[in-house]
């Protein structure tokens, strides 16, 4: 299958944020996740991280990366032809399986297990026609949305259980059995409500992502002008939304207001929708027109697998209680997360094979 240089670019971007946010909210986990108070709550520096994360890349990440699933979705097919049907239902079986196992076992975040079952699930309409993609796609973000104004409703009117004064977390499991219940057990009651609350809007951006497929959006040149339009349009509203709401969320945090806290997560993924209305089509352009950024991203992209499950692996080996739970503060594990994320881009430039995960799955 022919490899977009947009695509590739974007899901390495992508990647960053994923990161940087499980990393700075590593030990507020499971509890107090996905991010915690800054660490240490009177360093400017550890606030001003915390606040960059809140503004940039809470929510951007998991978002662009479920439309990007999408959209390789749509490049199978149209690759494989006949063969992309069975070809996808056995990667999303193996992504399933890889899926429970990391987040039982090293990661409690795992979003691999979501991804998988809303790629399997949109598989049986990926033959559609683009108008009962549409209106499929509509329903299921018209649904999540529902579902985000129903639980801020309930939240404002005093909803929600209030977290204990102890919370746990994953740096106090010292032992595999332990590890397990804590982690393992917290990741299954986590995949639960996903599939109950957030299933929808997952299933929603894949299908936008196989519309965009369909439609070669990112590399036909018919759609130039539309992406320019959507570029000035939503880049600076965007900002500005996430501006809002990511300062609002690192308030609530400093002020452990839970309340404002839960309602910030309840509608966080239209603010991240918002700006990438505006980024994401303006790095497209850049793709097409060869820039720089985007030639040194691309590379990275075929091996974001390898780098998400690596970066899981460093997290438990230096922050968990079974690793060496070393105390480092928000500013330094922002950095370490940049760090992580940087030497994988420099050094994808020189692979010249599949990674044994992606070829694993890719087989």
């Amino acid at each position: 299958m022919q490899r977009e240089l947009a695509v590739d670019g974007l899901r390495a971007l992508a990647l960053l944020a994923v990161i940087a946010v499980n990393w700075v909210g590593y030990t507020s986990l499971p509890e107090a996740g996905p991010l915690g108070p800054a660490q240490a709550t009177s360093s400017w520096l550890a606030q001003l991280s915390l606040a960059l994360v809140a503004v940039l890349l809470a929510g951007k990440g998991i978002s662009l990366l479920a439309f990007l699933f999408g959209y390789s979705q749509g490049l199978s097919r149209r690759a494989r032809g006949r063969d992309a049907l069975a070809h996808r239902r056995l990667r999303m079986r193996r992504l399933l399986a890889l899926g429970l196992l990391h987040g039982v076992f090293i990661y409690m975040g795992d979003v691999l297990t979501l991804y998988a079952i809303s790629g399997l699930l949109i598989l049986s309409w990926s033959g559609l026609r683009l108008r009962q993609l549409w209106r499929r796609m509509m329903m299921l973000l018209g649904l999540e949305l529902l579902l985000s104004l129903a639980i801020a409703v309930w939240l404002l009117q005093g909803g929600w259980v209030e977290k204990s004064d102890e919370l746990r977390s994953l740096t106090q499991a010292t032992n595999g059995w332990a590890w397990i219940r804590l982690n393992g057990g917290n990741f299954i009651a986590g995949v639960l409500g996903q599939l109950l609350l957030a299933l929808p809007f997952f299933t929603g951006l894949m299908t936008a992502g196989l519309i965009a497929a369909r439609l070669r959006l990112f590399s036909h040149r018919r759609w130039r002008a539309s992406l320019q339009r959507w570029a000035s349009r939503w880049l600076w509203p965007g900002l500005v939304l996430n501006l809002v709401w990511g300062l609002t969320l690192w308030q609530a945090l400093r002020s452990q207001n839970e309340r404002l806290e839960q309602l910030c997560w309840s509608v966080y993924i239209w603010f991240a929708l918002a700006l990438l209305a505006g980024l994401v089509p303006r790095l497209v352009l850049a793709a097409q027109r060869g820039s720089r950024l985007m030639l040194q991203l691309a590379p990275a992209g075929p091996h974001t697998l390898s780098i998400y499950i690596g970066s899981s692996l460093l997290s438990l080996l230096l922050f968990s209680g079974l690793g060496l739970s070393l105390p480092f503060g928000t500013a330094a594990l922002l950095g370490l997360s940049l760090l992580y994320w940087s030497l994988w881009i420099s050094w994808a430039p020189r692979i010249k094979i599949r990674l044994p995960l992606e070829a694993w799955l890719s087989r």
